[in-house]
């Protein structure tokens, strides 16, 4: 009876210790399974988060220097808004423009951009923007075969600097397949040379005396894992999509349409401010004058872009109440908004290009006509469709195309409807109106790209590059500068880290 008690307290003992085992490996398991360390000790020597433009310079300039790379986006797919970027890149004093006899500096696109800043911003960012724009231009000629070999001059400039390509593909989708491409293709080649990490969201910075240690990230199964490096370079875009920041900081533009991707929330932005980042001009959001208004859902609040090369390849604005202009179409982004918003009824107005307009972007309109957000019509038709003698219209597009002097002083007008423009003169119409397009505040960086504390001093190996970073357009950016930005401050950040590897 005795043996038998012991047996069986025995067995209670070994039940309950394979309990307690199997318990303990469970949570462990389940531990594992929601934060991980990639390679535990294995120091990662660069990470880049964000993969627009800004990423993918940053990876395209480290790989080809033999710095390995992991190159992370909390999207499913690369590109972020740089790949719908439409009107094109700028570059003072390249190539292109010494072909097409354009007489352009960095002194004077330098001037141009701090003209648009009007006060607000960094200079020795907008100075290192101009002075290495062509730089910018030629790397991605010469290191991806982009031609970019046509000119537009876009409001607030002084002279043609925007470049994209003859191949009629817009810019952004341009530069970043090739850029993709490219690295895709090292990667295959040497895979410890470049890593992609897709649908990995940061979710925190690993610190320690102002230095980074790593960074932790969730993947699209929700498993946490953590990586460890002493550089990091955030890409990771504006915020242009988030009403709580909107509201934050611009509350009257909470509710505006937006022509940002969904994920445009300005992570990167509260990670910083996290770890003590200093914020600049977060409250200067552009507004982009000319989204365009679907009449299939006229009320939606995400909008697609019509590009301001539309406007500066001859395209006018029109009032729909009265078939006239009534702007400057290649003024500043920030004032041919308001003037939009002053002039005509419910903020919409209707973009009109001539014929002439239309074969220097036959791919564009086409592909906008594609999704039902222009149309081709004549003049006769538009003026019944407006409500206007169709004399008025006539005399207007008129005006436009011969007058000696601009009503309105648009000195860049190319392109126009001809002398002889009647009621049955073909015209490509598409309606108008504002959208949220571009936050020029964000973490405050240095020339070097690295990221500045609210002391002023530069974190050790933390970076950022593109819409993520401010001061660099202060308050209004120029068109064309979006990607110039990403070229030259994320080659910039690769540059920063490969100095501080070889020291």
């Amino acid at each position: 009876m005795l043996r038998g008690a012991k047996k069986l307290v025995l067995t209670l003992l070994l039940l309950l210790l394979a309990g307690r085992l199997l318990f303990t490996r469970l949570r462990s398991e389940s531990s594992d399974k929601h934060r991980r360390t990639d390679m535990p000790g294995k120091v990662q020597p660069v990470v880049v988060v964000g993969l627009g433009l800004a990423g993918l310079s940053t990876g395209a300039q480290l790989v080809k220097n033999g710095v390995p790379v992991i190159l992370m986006d909390k999207a499913s797919a690369i590109g972020g808004n740089s790949v719908k970027a439409s009107s094109g890149i700028n570059g003072a004093g390249t190539q292109t423009q010494e072909l097409l006899s354009v007489d352009d500096s960095a002194d004077s696109f330098y001037r141009d951009t701090v003209t648009s800043a009007k006060g607000a911003g960094a200079n020795e960012l907008m100075a290192k923007l101009a002075k290495d724009s062509a730089g910018a231009i030629s790397w991605l000629q010469n290191e991806f075969s982009i031609k970019l070999d046509i000119l537009s001059q876009l409001g607030g400039h002084t002279k043609a600097r925007t470049h994209r390509s003859s191949s009629n593909i817009p810019p952004g989708f341009e530069i970043i397949s090739a850029m993709r491409k490219k690295l895709e293709a090292v990667q295959k080649e040497n895979p410890a040379l470049v890593n992609f990490r897709l649908d990995s969201k940061v979710v925190d910075i690993e610190m320690a005396d102002d230095a980074v240690q790593g960074l932790r990230y969730v993947d699209q199964t929700g498993a946490q894992h953590t990586l460890r490096t002493n550089n990091v370079v955030f890409c990771t875009g504006g915020f242009g999509s988030s009403k709580e920041l909107l509201g934050k900081y611009a509350p009257h533009l909470r509710d505006f349409p937006t022509t940002n991707a969904q994920g445009t929330t300005g992570d990167g932005q509260a990670l910083m401010l996290r770890v003590g980042g200093q914020l600049i001009d977060m409250e200067h959001i552009q507004v982009h004058p000319t989204s365009f208004v679907d009449p299939k859902d006229k009320q939606s609040g995400n909008k697609f872009l019509a590009a301001e090369a539309l406007r500066g390849n001859g395209g006018v604005l029109l009032n729909p109440s009265t078939g006239r202009r009534f702007t400057n179409e290649l003024t500043t982004r920030d004032v041919l908004t308001a003037s939009i918003q002053e002039n005509c009824k419910d903020h919409v107005a209707y973009l009109v290009l001539s014929q002439e307009a239309y074969e220097t972007l036959k791919s564009f309109v086409n592909f906008y006509i594609s999704k039902g957000l222009m149309r081709t019509s004549t003049v006769g038709e538009f003026s019944d469709e407006l409500g206007v003698a169709s004399q008025t219209l006539v005399s207007e597009l008129q005006a436009y195309s011969t007058a000696e002097v601009d009503q309105f002083q648009r000195q860049h007008r190319i392109n126009g409807f001809g002398s002889s423009v009647d009621e049955s003169t073909a015209i490509y119409v598409g309606l108008i109106t504002p959208a949220v397009h571009f936050t020029m505040g964000g973490v405050r960086i240095n020339a070097r790209a690295e990221v500045l504390s609210n002391a002023g001093t530069a974190y050790k190996g933390i970076y950022a590059a593109g819409e993520v970073s401010g001061g660099v357009h202060g308050r209004n950016r120029l068109g064309g500068s979006s990607l110039l930005e990403c070229v030259v401050f994320g080659r910039q950040a690769a540059a920063s880290i490969i100095q501080k590897l070889q020291e």
